[in-house]
């Protein structure tokens, strides 16, 4: 199952165990490296400061909300090992420059799809320049197409080349 970025933010989180509202869910905090959903920035009403839901411990993506077991489980960021380490501010793709490999300027990231079966970006959308946008649509980049991510950046292979995988002289001879 898909669903853009811009859907979970916001949605309530549902305690299993109590039937309550617990929280609401913020942006999805990724790991910059392999573009995985590692966790959920949330908001609780009692608690001033944001509060993180791991992916793994999220039951369900309901259409209205996402389901967790109980309030335990949402954690501050101090008390997470893995979240000691990295700097406070938290990679999101949205706003981001997009680059082909041959130097030309795709766009800006506008939003991202995730797979909730396995917590990875699925695919970029890309938003281009205004003047681009009246002569080609906006542009969607899957997860395959991506070379490198930076803090700035992310660079994608250029879809518009076409080279040949296999030229006819190195396709081999077969006899029978």
């Amino acid at each position: 199952m898909y669903t853009l970025e811009s859907n979970l933010v916001g949605r309530p989180i549902v305690s299993l165990q109590t039937g309550q509202v617990v929280a609401w869910a913020g942006p999805p905090v990724l790991d910059m490296a392999t573009l995985e959903v590692m966790a959920f920035t949330c908001h609780t009403p009692h608690n001033n400061e944001p509060l993180l839901v791991m992916a793994a411990d999220i039951r369900q993506y309901a259409t209205d909300c996402l389901v967790i077991d109980d309030e335990e489980q949402l954690t501050s960021p101090e008390d997470i090992v893995r979240f000691r380490n990295t700097p406070d501010q938290q990679y999101s793709p949205l706003g981001k420059l997009v680059i082909a490999d041959t130097g030309r300027r795709v766009g800006i990231v506008d939003d991202y799809n995730i797979n909730l079966d396995t917590s990875r970006v699925h695919c970029l959308f890309i938003k281009q320049s205004f003047w681009r946008s009246w002569f080609a649509p906006d542009v969607i980049i899957d997860r395959t197409q991506i070379i490198d991510i930076t803090p700035e950046k992310i660079t994608v292979r250029d879809s518009t080349l076409t080279d040949t995988v296999i030229s006819p002289k190195q396709i081999p001879e077969i006899h029978p």
